[in-house]
């Protein structure tokens, strides 16, 4: 297997990793409606569509509007757009495929394998890690063995997991149809950086051992919201692998990717795989070593192959599942269930079928059926969708977490598909009057992370819903469904009392529930207390434990090791395992947390390799780690043009300044002649704590 260059590069790499669940959760918001197992880096603005293309004369022209039929047409269509300059600025390797009706149309590569050897990029011998499209696989060996009746759709999953009995307050169980359509109620569990191997030598744990180590709670009633879930993909997997008495990999290979042909695919990484992998290369152009797992192979995520090999699986799942030697891979009911979708917020917003979800774009689709996988990992992103009333297929993997596969959906779609346009709803809806539309105000928390979503009745069937993204005007055009100015669709999901209680927008991927702010305050901290709207409102998101009925004590300071400890709870930041990496924070409850945040990027520490995690933590300090993640993650903008009074220290004024511009405080921050007092240098008390984290949390 290649190697890394050296430990400083690991190491570099690693910082900039903001944490696993941060840029999985948080880029699927913020980034042009990703997914996946990981996100590297934000999306470029560069778009690029099939009419730009047809404009420029690099298309052939005609009417191509029922889909692609001529593969030298698909073929120029695609070196156009791969052609373009925008394209080519994001990502210097790339593959695709395009099958129809069983035949292969196109199976190219674009681009060269690394920029050393400038060896070009080839479609069958090229591999690329797909990332959360192996999520597809591992449900197609779930449907396998359901068809061989050895397991349920309806099986309480506690059948297979050894005697474990699940943290589950209803009186539902998590069923094997949850894990598939990521309707379990779980709580988030994220791979975690010592999920990555950067050193060769280093010893894996089992699959096992992955999945008992983490196992989440059930904080939602099963079956009742949709949440993106990699743990529910990996426990899949172990649920393979218990059913049927192989390892993973093993059954994998010996049941889909032999029988199918696939001979460069594995979720297990081999030195001859590996040798043809491309590279990768981070922000500055550096070659990412490759990495390996921990467990070896990710259910969820650590499948590689190449366009040749996905070509073969598509046409296989478009033809009943039958491969082109006659070869059964799933049943025709199989292929439908996993083509038709059984969890939907709205007819007109779909969820997931049993592997696949819906578009990143609906807009898009060109009311075409349209089935889709997305997946990123570090240095690499997929996508793979299928419209399987037309038999037609197509799958894109390049080496850069860049917004690619956006573009060509749009692209591909509006080529090909132009006749049919997406609609929502009816253009003849009789909205409601801005009294009823009252029901859907308030605040609604991402299932995934909890960034707040607000929603505003603004107008007879008007909402103004303002999220990470800004501010939006959104239209009613059904009862539960509104479309923005841009033609994305908002729905809502209501429980059989009439009360709203989750909706979809921004994040397509996950749910957010409607926020029941808790109205009964602390004895020290009543309903109209200055900081209760943020103390009770981190209360009602379930970041805080403290009991009610005794005092809150608001302004207690708080430690530089218990803020590490809330702020990673928030941006469900997994403890570390690793060594510590000050000296003295070996022996603090926090330690775990606190080598967390310093794997994320988050922490210098104090100098000669202390952290003084005991001290009370400085207002500027506190700001300056929430200013480091927002401005990271792309969620805010620095904006460092308020003017501060004296007292802030110098490596904190970006950050102080962008928090007062952002409204990143409480009461405690005042103004004078244009200049604002934050208290820079004073210690951080728990009421200005929740203040703080709450408000980073808000829209902007």
């Amino acid at each position: 297997m290649k190697k890394g260059n050296n430990k400083n590069k690991n190491m570099n790499m690693k910082r900039t990793r903001i944490g696993l669940s941060i840029l999985t959760a948080v880029l699927s918001l913020a980034l042009a409606r990703e997914t996946g197992v990981y996100a590297q880096q934000p999306a470029s603005e560069l778009t690029v569509s099939a009419k730009e293309l047809d404009s420029q004369g690099s298309v052939a022209t005609g009417d191509f509007t029922s889909g692609p039929q001529d593969a030298q047409e698909v073929e120029a269509f695609l070196d156009a757009f791969f052609a373009q300059d925008a394209i080519k600025q994001k990502a210097s390797a790339a593959v695709v495929s395009v099958v129809q009706n069983g035949k292969v149309l196109v199976s190219k590569g674009y681009g060269v394998t690394d920029q050393t050897s400038k060896s070009p990029v080839d479609e069958s011998q090229s591999t690329f890690r797909i990332a959360s499209i192996s999520k597809v696989f591992t449900a197609a060996a779930i449907m396998q063995l359901i068809e061989q009746g050895k397991i349920s759709l309806q099986d309480n999953i506690e059948k297979y997991l050894d005697g474990y009995e699940l943290t589950n307050p209803f009186g539902t169980p998590v069923t094997i149809e949850n894990l598939l359509t990521h309707t379990t109620g779980f709580e988030v569990r994220e791979p975690t950086d010592a999920s990555y191997l950067m050193d060769p030598s280093s010893t894996p744990i089992s699959l096992k051992e992955s999945i008992f180590a983490v196992f989440p709670p059930v904080v939602r009633m099963p079956g009742k919201s949709y949440m993106y879930d990699n743990f529910a993909s990996r426990l899949q997997g172990y649920i393979v692998q218990q059913v049927s008495g192989e390892p993973f990999q093993s059954y994998m290979q010996k049941h889909l990717f032999g029988p199918m042909g696939m001979t460069s695919s594995s979720f297990k990484l081999n030195e001859e795989l590996v040798d043809r992998l491309v590279t990768s290369y981070d922000m500055e152009g550096g070659a990412l070593p490759v990495y390996d797992f921990s467990p070896s192979e990710w259910p969820e995520g650590s499948m590689i192959s190449t366009a040749s090999d996905m070509a073969l699986f598509m046409n296989t799942f478009l033809n009943d599942g039958k491969t082109a030697n006659g070869a059964v891979i799933l049943s025709p009911a199989s292929v439908k269930a996993m083509s038709s979708y059984h969890i939907v917020i709205h007819p007109d917003l779909p969820d997931m079928t049993y592997g696949f979800e819906s578009p990143e774009d609906p807009s898009h689709t060109n009311n075409e059926a349209v089935i889709s996988k997305a997946g990123d990992i570090l240095g690499f992103s997929s996508q793979m969708w299928l419209l399987p009333d037309r038999k037609t297929g197509v799958f894109v993997s390049y080496n850069a977490n860049q917004n690619l596969r956006h573009d060509l959906f749009n692209a591909f779609m509006d080529h090909y598909f132009a006749g049919g346009k997406s609609s929502f709803g009816s253009d003849h809806f009789q909205s409601q009057s801005q009294d009823i539309l009252a029901k859907f105000e308030g605040l609604y928390s991402d299932l995934r992370i909890k960034l707040l979503t607000k929603v505003v009745a603004s107008g007879d069937g008007i909402l103004t819903v303002s999220d990470v993204s800004g501010s939006h005007q959104l239209k009613q055009v059904d009862l539960l469904l509104f479309v923005d100015e841009l033609g994305n669709p908002l729905a809502f999901k209501m429980d059989s009392e009439g009360t709203i209680t989750y909706m979809k927008y921004a994040n397509l991927f996950s749910y957010a529930s409607k926020v029941k702010l808790d109205q009964k305050g602390f004895p020290d901290v009543p309903v109209n207390h200055p900081y209760a709207s943020y103390i009770l409102g981190l209360k009602s998101l379930g970041f805080l434990t403290d009991d009610l009925s005794r005092p809150f004590l608001p302004k207690q300071s708080v430690t530089r090791g218990a803020f590490i400890h809330a702020f990673n709870a928030i941006w469900s930041i997994p403890e570390s395992d690793n060594p510590s990496s000050f000296k003295d924070t070996e022996h603090s409850v926090y330690r775990k947390d606190i080598q967390a945040a310093v794997e994320a990027g988050m922490l210098n520490g104090t100098g000669n390799g202390l952290f003084e995690p005991d001290r009370p933590i400085l207002r500027e300090e506190a700001t300056v780690i929430v200013y480091r993640l927002l401005t990271g993650t792309g969620i805010r903008a620095q904006d460092s043009t308020a003017k501060l009074m004296p007292g802030t220290s110098e490596w904190a004024i970006d950050a102080v300044s962008s928090a007062v511009k952002w409204k990143l405080h409480g009461p405690e921050v005042t103004e004078s002649n244009g200049k604002f007092e934050y208290g820079s240098r004073k210690p951080l008390n728990k009421q200005e704590l929740a203040a703080l984290l709450f408000t980073m949390l808000l829209p902007a």
